[in-house]
């Protein structure tokens, strides 16, 4: 509906007050001539309104289920009547011909009208003196509760009819505070050990739970402290609001404690559950790695990581690309290329030049060093290129030489007197 209130009383006016005919206000407004028939007709604009339910099938019945509603003598309180219940009755004794819905619909709104009456007279109930409320609800509701009263008042109503006996708790707080004295005493050093050992007779290896206790690290500190409150029968609840740990943490090292003793309890932790730290499994990769992937029906001279982890897998090992390459990593392999060096067929090469190397780095200014070498023809090439080299290895090919064919004999020789030789 139309509610701009400006122009509706603007409307009004011109129409009202100056006589302007209709057909000319909606001409120039756009607005059509049955709302401008509303706008006469009403001096502010009404808004909108729920539509009243109508229940043309249900109607007649309506009186009939007002009355099983209340009826204690057909449908007793704890008989539990349901929807169902009544519209079976309905069908049954009155000959209804509707529907499930139009039944469940009509109570459904009912129950939401009763309710929100209910609760307008909670506000007004609680506002009475206790007494005088409670003697006007067991008037109103004759010692049962509402039936379709609030949550609220049903609590209110249960109050008066069947009032709760009040329950002796044991003081909970006052032990929790006690325990919490306790550790903080034990902690601070303000019981001695003799009364400890006296109080906590019986628990093995106390003198070492203490020296940690007093002397450790915190975590140390936390494993004595929950294995002593817990042998004092302290809950594990108030051990770990003290401590600030899981239940897990005072379990395990109570557990500990009683199976293994205080000296494993307080062992250095040095097992990995991490895959990277098997020792199985590195042995596996690195002796797969040392393989030629021919062995293993793949043609290839070399490894990639998805082949590595493929055949692990096929050989029951389940590991990803990124695990096997921070195993190589941490072992020390690096991708190098290969450097260009000089070699040679002879088996004693290596021996010989060293031995070069060492006359040449021991050579004083007064002397001189001359070499006689030979070339011929190569039959392979080798080029340079990455490869996965360990730790400390270097990796080389020997370097390309072009044959010439002739032998060449360089010397050169000079003495005090100027002679050659």
């Amino acid at each position: 509906m139309y509610c701009d209130v400006r122009q509706w009383r603007h409307i009004r006016r011109r129409i009202m007050v100056k006589g302007t005919p209709k057909k000319q206000v909606s001409r120039e407004t756009g607005i059509s001539r049955q709302t401008i028939t509303r706008m006469l007709a009403h001096e502010f604009p009404p808004g909108y309104h729920p539509r009243p339910r109508r229940y043309p099938k249900l109607g007649p019945y309506i009186h009939t289920i007002d009355y099983l509603l209340h009826d204690t003598i057909l449908f007793p309180p704890k008989a539990d009547l349901t929807m169902r219940d009544i519209f079976e009755y309905l069908r049954r004794e009155e000959g209804f011909a509707g529907s499930y819905d139009s039944v469940r619909n009509y109570i459904r709104q009912r129950s939401c009208d009763n309710e929100k009456a209910w609760e307008r007279a909670y506000e007004l109930i609680i506002r009475l003196p206790k007494s005088r409320a409670l003697d006007f609800v067991r008037l109103l509701s004759r010692d049962n509760p509402p039936t379709f009263a609030s949550a609220r008042l049903q609590s209110f109503v249960r109050e008066a009819t069947c009032p709760r006996k009040p329950q002796i708790r044991p003081d909970r707080e006052g032990k929790r505070r006690a325990d919490f004295e306790w550790m903080r005493q034990v902690l601070q050093k303000e019981i001695n050990d003799d009364t400890l050992h006296r109080e906590l007779d019986g628990i093995p290896d106390l003198s070492v739970l203490l020296q940690h206790l007093h002397n450790g690290r915190l975590l140390d500190r936390n494993r004595a402290m929950a294995a002593l409150a817990s042998h004092r029968e302290i809950p594990s609840q108030t051990i770990c609001e003290f401590l600030g740990v899981a239940k897990a943490f005072v379990r395990k090292y109570r557990d500990k404690l009683n199976g293994s003793g205080a000296d494993i309890m307080f062992a250095p932790q040095t097992k990995s559950n991490r895959k990277i730290d098997n020792e199985d499994l590195r042995r596996a990769v690195f002796s797969l790695l040392h393989e030629p992937p021919t062995n293993h029906d793949i043609n290839r001279t070399s490894w990639t990581m998805p082949l590595l982890c493929r055949v692990l897998k096929q050989n029951g090992r389940q590991i990803g690309t990124a695990l096997v390459a921070k195993m190589i990593k941490a072992a020390g392999y690096r991708w190098r290329k290969a450097k260009v060096v000089l070699t040679s067929n002879d088996p004693t090469y290596m021996e010989k030049l060293a031995r070069i190397r060492s006359i040449l780095s021991g050579l004083q200014p007064d002397e001189a060093f001359f070499s006689i070498d030979e070339y011929g023809p190569f039959a392979i090439k080798s080029k340079p290129g990455r490869t996965l080299a360990p730790p400390g290895v270097q990796p080389t090919v020997p370097q390309w030489q072009k044959s010439r064919g002739c032998l060449i004999v360089t010397a050169a020789i000079e003495n005090d007197v100027g002679g050659f030789g």
